[in-house]
């Protein structure tokens, strides 16, 4: 190993020692929650507690089929996902970092960016309550949604876990069907995807009758009313 490479991995080693002294926290809100595949690859040993919890910001659902986040000033749109803690932050942190291809020193290079946001989480004592912590995001640059990217879903509803959790044949060949044509067209697409249409009806209807949705959702009457007319626009 040279010299100038050492002094960088041990300066990258300072920084997120640094980071994780600031918050321990981790908001993750696709394949890395609980069940998920790169859960259990990469985490499962690692964590130590995991809460429902909601981020501020829009989420789209990527052609390499996973979800980014993206943070906007002023947004009032939610995100749902879960808060985590590790055992051994510092190595999670590392780990993840190399996982979302975040270089710490390297913006430019980084394909999500590692930010740390404002999150809402239930309290352990009261479901019903909810408090603010300041916890790590990988977050997804708006200028990734460019003519150079491939064409990306908006997840209306901020739940990739609803979109991906139970998909209907029918309607899931459909949205594939969809996206093979946006992508032969030339000029970039962006589609919402109505969850309802992905996923088994009374698992959404149990997730829609949920506190989240209670209680961050501005229109949760569109879930139900609005899926049949949105079917027929695709």
């Amino acid at each position: 190993m040279s010299d100038k490479l050492a002094l960088r991995l041990k300066a990258l080693a300072e920084l997120r020692k640094a980071d994780v002294l600031t918050t321990p926290y981790f908001f993750v809100y696709g394949s890395l929650m609980e069940r998920y595949k790169n859960f259990n690859r990469f985490i499962r040993r690692q964590v130590t507690s995991i809460q429902p919890a909601y981020c501020q910001g829009l989420l789209y659902h990527l052609p390499i089929g996973f979800p980014g986040l993206i943070i906007l000033d002023g947004c009032q749109d939610i995100v749902f996902g879960e808060l985590m803690t590790f055992k051994r932050p510092e190595k999670t942190m590392k780990a993840l970092d190399q996982l979302e291809s975040y270089y710490p020193d390297n913006f430019q290079k980084s394909i999500y960016i590692r930010k740390k946001l404002s999150i809402v989480v239930e309290t352990n004592t009261n479901p019903r309550e909810f408090q603010e912590e300041e916890a790590w995001v990988y977050t997804y640059p708006i200028e990734h949604l460019t003519p150079e990217h491939q064409k990306e879903f908006l997840i209306s509803c901020g739940s990739w876990k609803l979109l991906s959790e139970q998909p209907q044949i029918k309607e899931a060949q459909r949205i594939r069907n969809l996206f093979r044509r946006m992508k032969k067209v030339p000029e970039p697409q962006h589609v919402h995807i109505e969850p309802a249409l992905c996923i088994d009806e009374h698992l959404h209807e149990r997730w829609s009758q949920s506190l989240a949705c209670e209680k961050f959702c501005k229109n949760p009457h569109l879930c139900q009313h609005n899926s049949r007319k949105r079917i027929e626009n695709f």
